[in-house]
């Protein structure tokens, strides 16, 4: 499984290394997660590329074999809500797209051990590229 570049910025990294800290189970999901951390390439935050997935980023993805474009808002498991298009960063597919840019697949683990491709469309809103750094 070849394995896109990321870009993380530096304030996402640390927030969400404290809250897996703070998991008492490492699920796979958790795991594949801190390893996509640990090999991410690390930003500040005003100068992540406007086309890259941040938290809180609202994103259109496609997952194979789907032709159909999703809309998702990546958010912190504190801010799920279950909310319409809202995806927990601790979901298989939250965690897969974290540091994708536009135009870049990755085919991701989902729990029952099945891959599953998904690619980036577009990001429609990226905090960091609307100066909004808290």
């Amino acid at each position: 499984m070849v394995k896109p570049s990321i870009i993380v910025s530096q304030q996402d990294l640390e927030r969400l290394q404290t809250m897996l800290e703070s998991q008492s189970k490492l699920t796979p999901t958790v795991i594949h997660l801190e390893e996509e951390l640990a090999r991410a390439e690390v930003m500040k935050p005003q100068d992540m590329p406007k086309n890259v997935v941040t938290m809180n980023a609202k994103v259109l993805i496609n997952i194979a074999p789907s032709t159909e474009s999703t809309e998702i808002h990546l958010v912190y498991p504190h801010d799920f809500r279950g909310e319409k298009g809202q995806v927990n960063i601790l979901a298989p597919v939250g965690a897969a797209i974290l540091g994708l840019s536009e135009g870049q697949e990755i085919e991701w683990p989902q729990p029952d051990g099945h891959l599953m491709q998904i690619k980036v469309i577009r990001v429609l809103y990226q905090p960091e590229r609307e100066g909004d750094y808290l």
